[in-house]
């Protein structure tokens, strides 16, 4: 007698070298442990070849302007495969073709899953609302991180209740390819002082990151610093297009030159690992997201947070008791919570440690659990011939 073989599921992510591939991996490597045939289909830039996989990786997409040819490449490979269920993890650079593709999978009996990492896009247009109303109907199932994302879906694009999973997303603890590396070295390997408290600005930088509203924040408590530890902030990412600019100006202007270490341009993975265990806290002074994957980079690390209650973060910062929440562009709250963990190591290192609570619950294991779950309750789509 054959064995029973488990699912067949493509995960499929058209970003090599972002967090959405960083959870599409995790996600993957758990699903597999769990018995699933599992192959992840991403881009040509993929940046996670240094960590094992225990499954296929498809590098088929490639720079954006290749995007409709490589739609096509797509659907010649998913069409020879044939995939129970297909999980999107990001969507919409070409949305006419993107929703011919998802009715041409439907029609073929496809399970058509969604994670709705970012509910809408951060640069929102006027069209935006519409559109996502259209592209979430394909689905037979949306992910969501978060009971706000579930309402969110529901109250603002129309979404029926009965088609939203609420499945949490994984701590990234997997970055941590060097256990034995304590914050001196470090720090030393960063070229930080080691007798400041160093705040961590992590990842790509953009306005709705509130990067200038942190540099202002830190200006205020440089200027009421009275014999306190000296507190510092490390910038670690890739500007991207809009540059730097302004940035180094508001540093200026704000005299933090001394302050502030930068670390600017794109982060190897195998070098992520170094920022958390130099760092203090990690800030996310966002002014609006849906979540933040660096949360969970941060519980991996046993890190403190300091983030805006935006999205769903402060629900799992909350629930863990392991930061501090505040309002969205709040300098004043925010420099008064970087005094406060910056004051107290005790009251830092009870934070960090907090993380471990909810270490159940944001494991891979349970995770791939609950989505293997999710799978298996959907009927497939409506079966065609098209060819």
């Amino acid at each position: 007698m054959m064995a029973k073989r488990g699912p067949r599921i493509w995960l499929a992510v058209f970003t090599g070298n972002s967090g959405l591939t960083h959870y599409s991996f995790c996600l993957a490597r758990a699903l597999a442990a769990a018995g699933a045939e599992v192959t992840l289909v991403t881009n040509a830039n993929y940046e996670l070849d240094a960590f094992r996989a225990d499954f296929p990786v498809v590098k088929l997409f490639r720079r954006s302007r290749m995007y409709p040819v490589d739609i096509l490449r797509f659907w010649r490979r998913y069409r020879d495969d044939r995939p129970d269920t297909v999980h999107y993890q990001a969507s919409l650079k070409f949305p006419a073709l993107e929703l011919i593709l998802l009715k041409l999978q439907r029609r073929r009996g496809t399970r058509l899953v969604y994670t709705a990492h970012d509910w809408l896009p951060h640069r929102r247009r006027s069209y935006h609302s519409f559109l996502f109303r259209l592209y979430y109907r394909q689905f037979d199932r949306i992910i969501v991180h978060s009971q706000r994302g579930a309402d969110f879906l529901t109250g603002e694009l129309g979404v029926a209740r009965d088609r939203i999973s609420v499945i949490p997303h994984g701590e990234y603890g997997f970055f941590d390819i060097d256990p034995g590396l304590d914050r001196e070295r470090a720090r030393e390997a960063l070229g930080l002082d080691p007798d400041v408290v160093w705040y961590l600005f992590f990842g790509h930088i953009d306005d709705y990151k509130g990067l200038d509203i942190a540099l202002r924040a830190l200006g205020r408590l440089r200027r009421q610093e009275d014999g306190g530890p000296a507190v510092g902030l490390v910038v670690a990412g890739n500007p991207g297009s809009q540059g730097f600019d302004r940035y180094a100006s508001l540093i200026e202007a704000e005299g933090l030159a001394a302050r502030v270490s930068l670390h600017l341009g794109h982060v190897p993975v195998v070098d992520v690992h170094k920022y958390f265990k130099a760092a203090d806290a990690l800030l996310l002074p966002y002014r609006e997201s849906s979540t933040s994957g660096l949360a969970h980079v941060a519980m991996g690390f046993g890190l403190p947070v300091i983030a805006s209650d935006i999205g769903g973060l402060p629900a799992m910062v909350e629930e863990a008791g392991a930061g501090i929440i505040i309002e969205p562009g709040d300098e004043a709250g925010l420099a008064a919570a970087m005094g406060r963990l910056a004051a107290d190591e005790a009251l830092r290192r009870r934070l960090g440690d907090a993380w471990n609570s909810v270490a159940g619950k944001y494991s891979w294991d349970s995770i791939a659990a609950q989505t293997l779950e999710t799978y298996g309750s959907l009927a497939p789509g409506k079966q065609g011939a098209m060819e």
